[in-house]
């Protein structure tokens, strides 16, 4: 006779990995969303203009380049399963001794990739608008090179960051890494407003003040130094102080630089399709703007997604691996699936639904414009589908990395990229918004393939576990689909009633509040087991905030 498991006992991982996510999704919902406001500012101080678009451009690239060539794959998943034994044996000088290492390799790294972003990156610039009749390409590339050498600090900012924010992660500190970057935005956003105030109607790409260019420039170093020093007290909190240290003599760290390198090429193969997509952009005056305005809105639905379940799931993933408990391994892996598909479907359907009114709302000042508000609508609803492919993917790629598997991700990456500029290079031939709907529709399709190919990949390896994905995936889908008419109708009706002039952002906020309420209804109805993790770990965040309180008092 086989005895019966109490309903705790299988609710507590699924309860433990919510809470973790719960604390992530938060902050980095703060991140995100001042995130968007960011870029909104940009497109409402600068315009739907080639300097909007050389200023977004340029400010991407030191992102790119450490987060899409080092950190995206290296520091944040690689180097948490590296640090995870240290951190277990209580052995915080190893686990120094690792992260410093890996620093120090990565600053060597950037030495030799700052020069190349410095003299290539204007020059795409060039290229890309070479085929338009506003002949604008020479002064974007004299512009642009003299802002990438004041942007060129943040590259080893990131560096800093990067590494403080796995080390945070590895001890399961997630909530402050999430939440660090949202300094930078809010320093970022103080810059873009002192801007409008002292430069009001400086736009025009040939007639920029060397102070604003300075401004624009420094300042914006400025704030990403905020952020990494919020990270780095973040990790000495955690009990890793970060020195850059000598990595290239330590065995441990070249074992796991070596374990890395499919890795970095498949970041780097992310940073290659994102560059590209913006360049292509930039054929259109604030393409660049209005691309990288949906871009955030979809990070921001993965943000609170895909990337928290991802984070709070690789440290568990990782130490199963590592004890050969596969079918707990597969039944953690799937409980993340479906987690993660409670936000990322419904927030995909969203972004369909609302993309006009979201267009309207997000594109304020100067970027409040027939033209800005079509392109901004047009790759928002083209993005949609990427939600729910890049959450596949993503956590896909985690649970391989957990394995020690990298070349995987890297395949199915490399399917992406091929798929992605092949399908982007139609954007060649059109013109206007037509530019941004095929760069967004070649994003998704390309997230699609490879995501696909992975998840294919990764199954071939799992043992069969306990949980079931299609059940909470059917009836995630009843719940979106239940949500898009009283979200539709809300708009329009918010709308209607206050102005499309001021009543955008309100429509906005209104519609996302009655859809939300009736996808959580029919969840609710249907007795989903991902809401009650969530309930389950929202009260489990209460009771851990409860016990701090208490033994700071004791």
């Amino acid at each position: 006779m086989v005895a019966e498991v109490p309903p705790t006992a299988t609710a507590a991982p699924g309860l433990e990995a919510a809470s973790d996510s719960i604390a992530v999704a938060a902050w980095t919902l703060v991140s995100r969303i001042t995130g968007v406001a960011k870029i909104a500012a940009i497109g409402a101080v600068l315009g739907p203009t080639f300097l909007g678009n050389t200023f977004q451009f340029t400010n991407s690239l030191p992102n790119l380049i450490y987060y899409g060539l080092l950190a995206g794959s290296l520091f944040s998943s690689l180097l948490v399963p590296a640090l995870v034994k240290h951190i277990d044996a209580h052995d915080r000088r190893a686990s120094e001794r690792i992260a410093g290492g890996f620093l120090g390799l990565t600053l060597i790294a950037l030495i030799a990739a700052t020069p190349l972003a410095v003299a290539f990156g204007p020059t795409v610039l060039r290229l890309a608008s070479s085929g338009d009749a506003h002949g604008v390409g020479a002064t974007q590339e004299h512009l642009g090179r003299l802002l990438i050498l004041m942007f060129a600090p943040q590259l080893f900012l990131y560096a800093v960051a990067g590494t403080a924010s796995a080390a945070m992660n590895a001890h399961r500190r997630f909530a402050f890494a999430a939440a660090a970057p949202a300094l930078e935005n809010v320093g970022l956003l103080a810059v873009l407003a002192t801007t409008a105030v002292i430069y009001p109607y400086h736009t025009g790409i040939g007639q920029v003040p060397t102070g604003m260019l300075l401004l624009l420039g420094l300042g914006s170093t400025g704030a990403v130094a905020m952020h990494a020093a919020a990270q780095w007290w973040g990790a000495r909190r955690a009990g890793v102080t970060l020195v850059p240290r000598s990595g290239w003599r330590d065995p441990d760290v070249l074992i796991v630089v070596r374990r890395a390198l499919p890795s970095l090429a498949q970041a780097g193969l992310v940073a290659l399709q994102v560059m590209t997509l913006l360049a292509l952009a930039n054929r259109v005056p604030g393409g660049v703007t209005a691309f990288q305005i949906s871009l955030n809105f979809y990070f921001l639905a993965i943000a609170i997604g895909a990337t928290p379940v991802a984070l709070s799931l690789l440290p568990r993933l990782a130490r199963m691996s590592a004890q050969g408990a596969a079918p707990e391994f597969t039944d953690t892996l799937v409980r993340g699936l479906s987690l993660s598909f409670f936000i990322a479907i419904p927030a995909a359907v969203g972004c369909v639904t609302l993309a006009w009114p979201a267009a309207h709302a997000i594109s304020v000042g100067r970027m409040n414009t027939p033209a800005g508000i079509a392109m901004v609508a047009g790759s928002l609803a083209t993005l949609a589908v990427a939600i729910i492919a890049q959450t596949v993917f993503m956590i896909a790629t985690y649970a391989s990395y957990a394995r020690l598997d990298t070349r995987s991700p890297l395949r199915a990456m490399a399917m992406q990229a091929v798929t992605c500029l092949g399908l982007a290079s139609l954007a060649l031939l059109a013109h206007g918004t037509a530019v941004l709907v095929i760069l967004g529709s070649a994003f998704s399709a390309s997230i699609v393939v490879a995501a696909g190919h992975l998840t294919l990949r990764l199954r071939t390896g799992l043992v069969r576990g306990t949980a079931r994905l299609g059940p909470s995936v059917f009836k995630i889908a009843v719940g979106a689909a239940a949500m898009v008419v009283p979200a539709a109708l809300t708009a329009m009706a918010v709308t209607h009633w206050v102005g499309r002039q001021l009543g955008s952002g309100p429509a906005v906020i209104a519609a996302t509040a009655v859809g939300c309420l009736a996808f959580i209804t029919v969840e609710a109805a249907l007795r989903t087991p991902e809401l009650t993790w969530l309930c389950g770990g929202m009260g489990l965040l209460r009771s851990k905030a409860t016990d701090a309180v208490r033994a700071r008092h004791a």
